[in-house]
């Protein structure tokens, strides 16, 4: 997905898809660089007509959100003499070193349910003493008069239990700004769950729906090639071709073609 990043940001103006192929040098081919245009297009990212190609409203929101040059844009001005009128937005993704730097912001490094819980227990002089579950230390919280901004790190972690309390917190008036960081775009991309939340409370406006990376071919063919090595091991009577099934579960559970079957 970096990759269709870094063609949109080639189509900020309106240009011919050979002059952009031909003015770099991308890690791809020409094939590969006319289907990427075709997949960006299908998605609404970009528009492509009488030979010419633009990115659109829609792709021009998703740079804003994951362009690191658009991100540190933000994080410079939240330093400078703009500061009080950039935070007066309650949700924004900014550079994670500069996370820590935001005035009136609790740090959290890592969105772990328990531990954002817990440290919101602590800002609000709430005993954690008797809360062992994270159902009662969000109950407690709901139950205060918590007012609180948090700048959150390493965003694309975030669990779906993670996920749920933030937007309880939201919607009961405890949180009021969450800035978050994002170090690998890659992984925050693929998460769908991640994405929904960003949307719903205006880190990125627009409903935006991104398709995972396609399964990759190797893996399948690799699998069929040892499914049909064990079934020649059977029929020759082979004494050890139990072990060769036991291999291909290994193989299968650790392959890409797994996690992409898993998400």
């Amino acid at each position: 997905m970096l990759d269709e990043l870094e063609l949109l940001k080639a189509f900020r103006e309106e240009r011919k898809p050979i002059e952009v192929y031909n003015s770099r040098q991308w890690n791809f081919s020409r094939a590969t660089f006319y289907r990427r245009l075709e997949k960006l297009k299908k998605q609404g990212l970009l528009e492509w007509r009488n030979g010419r190609a633009r990115i659109t409203e829609r792709g021009e929101k998703l740079l804003n959100l994951f362009d690191s040059e658009h991100v540190g844009e933000l994080s410079k001005a939240l330093t400078g003499r703009e500061t009080a009128q950039e935070t007066k937005k309650n949700f924004c993704i900014i550079e994670s070193d500069r996370l820590k730097q935001l005035d009136s912001f609790i740090y959290i490094p890592y969105p772990s349910a328990s531990y954002i819980l817990k440290t919101l227990l602590l800002y609000a002089g709430i005993p954690t003493r008797g809360l062992s579950t994270n159902a009662e230390k969000f109950k407690a919280l709901v139950n205060s008069d918590l007012k609180a901004n948090i700048a959150m790190d390493n965003f694309e972690n975030a669990s779906r239990q993670t996920l749920v309390f933030l937007r309880e917190l939201i919607n009961a008036k405890k949180l009021e700004k969450v800035y978050v960081g994002v170090r690998d775009e890659r992984k925050a991309l693929r998460n769908s769950r991640l994405l929904e939340f960003l949307q719903e409370f205006g880190f990125e406006s627009g409903k935006l729906k991104l398709e995972s990376d396609s399964v990759t071919l190797f893996p399948v063919l690799l699998v069929i090639l040892i499914g049909f090595g064990i079934i020649v091991a059977y029929r020759l009577g082979i004494e050890y071709a139990p072990v060769y099934a036991f291999f291909i579960v290994i193989y299968f559970l650790r392959s890409s073609l797994f996690r992409e079957m898993r998400k």
